[in-house]
């Protein structure tokens, strides 16, 4: 698996991509949206300009599988994100070596102090990753997200440039 930067050519394999996503993928990542090719395609030029933000493909094999993103950058900070699109190349390591490269580029080369995330409570197999990159809880948004289970807290971790093992 590698990750390249988002190609606005690939809008058509984006697309297909998220159509093709998995159940597991839109439980943990806030529900299934939909858009036409030409919203797709829109999306992905005006991320891959967006200097606030630094968006990545998850290649396996020339196939995106998933995203990766360091976004809302202030100068200091970011938040960062991850969806590995079909649940077929979950639970292959691909989303710690996707972490591990972003916080490479946050806190090596744009000089971050702070990268966070926000997770849902019930996703105990991102929790135990993002522990194990060096993510640590600072609190909980309490009910903050509903789905049709019910309400969910989201927990909010962070990591600081002094806490990342490269």
């Amino acid at each position: 698996m590698k990750l390249i930067k988002v190609d606005p050519k690939r809008y058509i394999e984006y697309h297909e991509a998220i159509d093709d996503a998995s159940e597991s993928c839109y439980q943990f990542t806030g529900g299934k949206l939909s858009f036409s090719l030409e919203k797709t395609k829109s999306y992905l030029t005006r991320i891959a300009s967006d200097d606030s933000r630094r968006d990545f493909f998850m290649i396996d094999e020339d196939k995106i599988i998933g995203e990766v993103v360091l976004n809302e950058m202030d100068g200091d900070a970011c938040n960062t994100r991850i969806a590995i699109f079909n649940e077929k190349y979950q639970n292959k390591g691909f989303g710690k070596i996707a972490l591990k490269e972003v916080l490479k580029l946050g806190f090596n080369e744009l000089n971050l102090h702070r990268i966070e995330l926000e997770v849902y409570d019930f996703n105990t197999r991102g929790i135990h990753v993002y522990k194990q990159l060096g993510f640590v809880e600072e609190g909980v948004l309490r009910d903050a997200y509903k789905d049709e289970n019910g309400y969910h807290n989201i927990i909010v971790m962070s990591m600081l440039k002094n806490e990342f093992k490269d």
